[in-house]
């Protein structure tokens, strides 16, 4: 599959593209603590900062197939690096349609990402995933990410 990488246009099509796959990422959450209305209404609301204009460093990129399909995406934004106290690039959000799965779109992104963190000059790049998404972990392990901390949460 031969596909390109764009900026994503604040316009009605790239926010609907997004916002369809927010179900795709919704699925993997497996939160025993909270419900599947507070997973989905989660996902909603964090998908919708991916245009919060407060973020000074924050692009999103779509990977688009050669007919012009959208494929999937990226989010990456400028983070606290806790541990250095400097600046550090995060993934926010990575999806790529069920179609797109295991064609290379993902890691293609993932290297979009890097080169926009060693771009902004960040000598890190850290994302979230949640420990029942399983296929994700072994993914962003196969691209080289490693475990630091894991939030262990029950309700009270």
């Amino acid at each position: 599959m031969t596909f390109t990488v764009r900026p994503a246009i604040d316009d009605q099509e790239d926010r609907n593209f997004i916002l369809s796959l927010n179900s795709r990422l919704a699925e993997v959450i497996d939160a025993p603590t909270h419900s599947t209305s507070e997973v989905i209404a989660f996902q909603d609301r964090f998908t919708a900062t991916a245009w919060d204009e407060s973020v000074t460093a924050n692009t999103t990129l779509i990977a688009i197939a050669e007919d012009g399909e959208r494929l999937g995406y990226i989010n990456l934004r400028e983070t606290d690096d806790e541990m250095t106290q400097g600046k550090c690039g995060y993934i926010a959000l990575l999806a790529v349609t069920r179609a797109a799965e295991g064609t290379g779109v993902g890691q293609f992104l993932m290297q979009q990402a890097e080169a926009w963190a060693k771009q902004m000059g960040f000598e890190r790049l850290c994302l979230d995933v949640f420990a029942s998404n399983l296929r994700g972990r072994h993914f962003y392990e196969k691209m080289g990410y490693a475990p630091e901390t894991m939030r262990i949460t029950k309700r009270v």
